[in-house]
């Protein structure tokens, strides 16, 4: 089915599904998670996250399910479809609200790098208000503008890998060995950790009717997910064999950690540089969700205005980063944001494929008494 509302000249072509769904898997989560991980499955820890990354797959295909059997094709009809106007509408509204949490948090979050590695003088304020200013230009441009960003914040960023082969003389493979030492438990402790550094890509549920050829386009869903997986383990395993497994316990930042070693002649602090191109890899989360966020409340209350929607978000993300700056904040946002994600990725999504296949059965089965009645009549 999949019927679209979206007029042609909004969509994107099916390769840009790539950049969408990658950009919004790589925050401010993939610079530390190193270092939380561990605490599970010490150095086995990477295993969890190659697991994971296979999982994601199987959970894309569940949204592409749901989004198939979605008027519009997307989750904001199949609420209303079947859940109804008032309780559907009111899910939409929950999911707005997760979308925009997300994205004040991601925005909180590198904030708080800017201050702790590069402006410790500069108030939160400055930064929140410049960055507001930012987003809403992107936003406000609508979501090829917002497709933009999320190319960007694929291709450039990319090119800081290859800052990691400068750090190849300070590793030691052997930390790696031996293997499968841990038990379940463990394996399963560092899995949650983990978990929440694939988040990003639900936002398909929303932003999907805005790609060109829909049907033909999934695989480059498929190939973002490989993508991330492929570079979340690299990472992963690159600050396994260059820290000790006591030492990366203790660490906050353990890839900033890492790229701080690098120096150049004529550049001796490389981690400004990589902390600064790292906006254009937050960017793109902050945008997408917002932007999500705001559909959903619109195509929920069609009478609100977008533009007023997006400034009256803003100024609460403003709020929040001038006034909340104690770090009990930080961990209180932090733990709303995962265990939000992780119930409407691997709760909510397969409840509604559960459904959107038990709705298809009923369908089907009512077509065929219905044929069987015409026939004997």
């Amino acid at each position: 089915m999949m019927n679209s509302i979206v007029k042609e000249n909004k969509m994107v072509s099916s390769y840009f599904l790539f950049f969408l769904v990658h950009s919004t898997q790589t925050g401010v989560l993939f610079l530390q998670i190193q270092s939380t991980i561990i605490k599970g499955a010490g150095h086995d820890a990477w295993i969890p996250i190659l697991l994971l990354g296979i999982m994601m797959h199987v959970l894309f295909l569940m949204m592409l399910y749901i989004l198939k059997n979605s008027s519009t094709g997307d989750i904001i009809s199949f609420h209303r479809d079947v859940f109804g106007k008032v309780f559907g509408g009111l899910l939409n509204l929950i999911m707005a609200t997760y979308f925009s949490m997300v994205s004040l948090y991601v925005l909180y979050t590198y904030i708080d790098i800017l201050q702790i590695w590069v402006f410790d003088g500069i108030p939160s304020w400055e930064f929140s208000l410049l960055f507001s200013v930012l987003i809403y230009y992107i936003v406000v441009g609508g979501f090829r503008v917002v497709t933009a960003i999320a190319y960007w914040g694929v291709v450039i960023p990319s090119f800081l890998l290859l800052s990691f082969l400068y750090l190849l003389d300070y590793v030691e493979t052997s930390r790696l060995i031996p293997l499968f030492q841990y038990g379940v438990k463990d394996y399963l402790l560092s899995a949650k950790e983990a978990a929440p550094l694939y988040l990003g890509f639900e936002n398909v549920l929303v932003f999907f009717p805005f790609i060109k050829n829909r049907e033909k386009s999934t695989k480059w869903g498929h190939i973002a997910l490989l993508y991330t997986t492929f570079i979340y383990t690299l990472v992963t395993l690159f600050a396994f064999i260059y820290f000790s497994q006591e030492k990366l316990e203790h660490l906050a930042w353990p890839v900033l950690t890492m790229i701080k070693m690098i120096q150049f002649p004529v550049l001796e602090r490389f981690e400004f540089i990589f902390i600064f191109t790292w906006l254009l890899v937050v960017m793109p989360v902050i945008c997408i969700y917002l932007w999500s966020a705001i559909r959903s409340i619109k195509l929920t209350i069609p009478k609100t205005k977008p533009t007023y929607l997006l400034v009256c978000l803003l100024v609460v993300f403003h709020f929040v980063n001038n006034q909340l700056t104690e770090i009990q904040y930080s961990h209180l946002m932090a733990k709303i944001v995962d265990y939000s994600g992780l119930i409407f990725l691997f709760g909510y999504v397969p409840f509604l494929f559960l459904i959107a296949v038990v709705r298809k059965k009923l369908k089907k089965g009512s077509k065929q008494i219905q044929t069987g009645e015409g026939k004997s009549q």
